[in-house]
């Protein structure tokens, strides 16, 4: 039953976005007016206490780096949180782990799930940086095998990058 809505919800999505991003292609034009006149205009411009997007001040004055928050991640460490069922059951109906891996995820889906915290802040990067550091972490801090490691940090950067499409 949920394997049937999982695929039927990926492609409403898929279609509506490819629907929608067929309806706004080429329907905009500029046009311009021969008959405007370009005037000078002086604008002053006061500033105070301006920062960059991607920073912000701390409390010695000094700036650092503040990440966009990915929500991804935040799904994806909330779920693992609360069991993993609902990731790991998608990672195991796309095929993107087999029963055994599942069974090891399920066991250090609490474990995975507090570690992913720190990416919170990594924004578009988030998956990308889980998939490399995942293993490390699970090999130090489990007696699960470098496969298992690398094949659970795969389905997890996988689930970051679905989790808009896993969690609707």
């Amino acid at each position: 039953m949920m394997k049937s809505l999982l695929k039927k919800s990926v492609f409403l999505v898929t279609s509506g976005v490819l629907l929608m991003s067929g309806l706004f292609m080429g329907t905009t034009k500029a046009h311009a007016s021969t008959s405007a006149t370009m005037n000078n205009v002086n604008v002053s411009v006061q500033s105070k206490n301006v920062y960059p997007l991607s920073s912000r001040p701390n409390n010695d004055g000094l700036v650092t780096p503040m990440g966009v928050k990915s929500t991804a991640v935040i799904k994806v460490a909330n779920a693992l949180r609360a069991g993993g069922d609902v990731v790991i059951d998608a990672a195991k109906h796309f095929k993107v782990i087999d029963g055994s891996t599942a069974r090891t995820l399920k066991r250090n889906s609490k474990k995975i799930g507090n570690w992913l915290k720190k990416f919170e802040n990594a924004g578009d990067t988030a998956a990308a940086q889980v998939r490399e550091q995942l293993p490390v972490f699970l090999k130090e801090n489990t007696k699960m095998s470098k496969g298992t490691a690398e094949n659970i940090s795969i389905a997890v950067s996988w689930a970051i990058k679905w989790a808009d499409v896993i969690f609707l």
